[in-house]
């Protein structure tokens, strides 16, 4: 996991930080990518964090990670990385916000669980997450091939066919179900991990659909062609719940209207 500015990593001393960062301020806004992306995939016309450093004065962080490991091992090495950053970022933080785009949102929240665990000196400027197409409660896609795989390995004709689809990496696995923490995994638990509720941090839950039509058949069939939209049923909590429609799941990344979404809700005072 790293830090990157212009598709280069970023070594996390202040040295460093300064040269990367010569406009930096206080406030920090952190990107978290999806599965298989990379920060890039931020970068379509203008970014969100470009936008975001014009109209409310802050900075954006962009972090690339491997996607194939397990949500729960990003998300301690994001709780050690912004650690590293906060203590060596060019001047004093005084705000961090995190915002995820579909696994991304996972990857934050599994930081904000850990960082309680482990007590780590920046939680208390954590002010908001964000999270874009986050399948908090698993995305179907991926539990539909963990049933075929296990369908097909009851039979010895297609038992090879059920080992080709079991070779799916850790961070795929954890979409299945939304896992975000190590005891989620390792146990196979079905239950939601709900720590986060006590670090009193504001959050955007925002999901897309296909459909133009709030609550259609056809928009929680297909949802965002990746990811369905959010129901009472998932892990909104507290959250803040925004719904946009005629947009695929990688529009969430790019979108103007996702923008003035996100500017709306970082706007308005907790």
């Amino acid at each position: 996991m790293t830090v990157r500015a212009d598709r280069r990593p970023i070594g996390l001393d202040h040295r460093s930080l300064t040269t990367a960062f010569p406009d930096a301020t206080g406030r920090l806004v952190v990107f978290l990518h999806g599965l298989v992306e990379t920060e890039r995939c931020w970068f379509r016309g203008t970014s969100f964090g470009a936008r975001l450093a014009d109209d409310l004065g802050t900075s954006s962080v962009y972090v690339r990670y491997n996607s194939g490991r397990h949500v729960s091992d990003n998300g301690s090495d994001l709780v050690t990385l912004l650690t590293r950053l906060v203590a060596s970022w060019p001047v004093p933080v005084t705000d961090i916000i995190l915002i995820g785009h579909s696994m991304g949102g996972l990857v934050a929240r599994s930081a904000l669980y850990q960082a309680q665990e482990r007590n780590a000196p920046w939680l208390p400027l954590a002010s908001r997450l964000v999270c874009l197409g986050t399948p908090h409660t698993g995305a179907p896609l991926e539990r539909r091939v963990a049933q075929l795989a296990r369908l097909l390995s009851k039979s010895s004709l297609t038992a090879p066919l059920a080992r080709l689809l079991a070779i799916r990496s850790d961070g795929i696995q954890d979409l299945a179900h939304g896992y975000v923490h190590r005891t989620q995994w390792a146990t196979g638990a079905q239950s939601p991990w709900r720590p986060e509720d006590e670090t009193g941090i504001r959050r955007l839950f925002v999901s897309a659909t296909l459909s133009r039509t709030e609550g259609s058949t056809w928009g929680r069939i297909v949802g965002d062609l990746l990811v369905s939209p959010l129901t009472g049923n998932d892990l909104t909590e507290d959250a803040d719940i925004a719904w946009l429609g005629g947009l695929h799941h990688f529009s969430l990344l790019h979108d103007n209207v996702v923008y003035e979404t996100l500017l709306e809700w970082l706007g308005t005072p907790a």
